[in-house]
């Protein structure tokens, strides 16, 4: 499968190599991506480039619907003096590989409140309900700590090892390995991961409701 600008957007082998790759070498490398979304969009960005796929990492106020543990639906994320970081694709595609993860990290404003589910990844040019954005500009990676520069050193080196046509195989589109996490594509496709967390997270908003949103 080709990628081309009659497309869509991007092809789902390479949607499936770049979510994998990224999403797994920075949570090896790091610790855990949740802290570190620029240097995801970056590795992201950079993944792209070895497909010839023109993106970059914007920022600016981001927020997404979370399922806490007594099931009720809160806004999380950046907004305000805070800004998240996601990519934009030069097929009008959003691309944040974070918000799947978002649940493993606690608000700064309410500690003590668990979120149980957060949405699936985000790779698609329709962005749904329970993703808000505001772009305020395009972002640069800066990073002036060794320990950071090192990290990113190594996320990069072994993205553009993985990540390109070499790595695309022909066969049937079931054969495609994601990460085992919930990801949105073009077309409102969903794919969930082997717990069925967006079904979970879907069916909690259908009994809940969508709170208004804080932007």
């Amino acid at each position: 499968m080709q990628n081309s600008d009659a497309q869509a957007g991007t092809s789902l082998p390479i949607i499936a190599n770049v979510s994998r790759v990224v999403t797994r070498v920075v949570d090896r490398i790091t610790g855990d991506r949740v802290d570190v979304p620029l240097m995801v969009a970056a590795a992201c960005v950079e993944a792209l480039k070895n497909f010839g796929i023109e993106s970059r990492v914007m920022y600016g106020q981001v927020a997404w619907l979370e399922v806490l543990e007594d099931h009720s639906v809160v806004w999380a994320g950046c907004w305000g003096d805070n800004f998240h970081f996601w990519v934009a694709t030069q097929y009008g595609e959003v691309i944040d590989l974070n918000t799947s993860v978002a649940h493993r990290k606690r608000s700064h404003s309410n500690p003590n409140l668990k979120a149980l589910y957060s949405p699936p990844m985000v790779w698609s040019s329709e962005v749904p309900g329970f993703y808000r954005f505001i772009p305020e500009g395009v972002a640069e990676l800066e990073l002036t700590d060794g320990k950071d520069r090192k990290q990113f050193d190594l996320v990069l080196s072994e993205v553009k090892e993985k990540c390109g046509p070499s790595a695309i195989q022909d066969g049937d589109e079931s054969d495609l390995e994601f990460p085992n996490e919930p990801i949105l594509c073009s077309g409102r496709r969903i794919l969930d991961d082997s717990k069925d967390t967006f079904k979970h997270f879907d069916r909690t908003l259908a009994v809940q409701g969508i709170p208004k949103a804080p932007f």
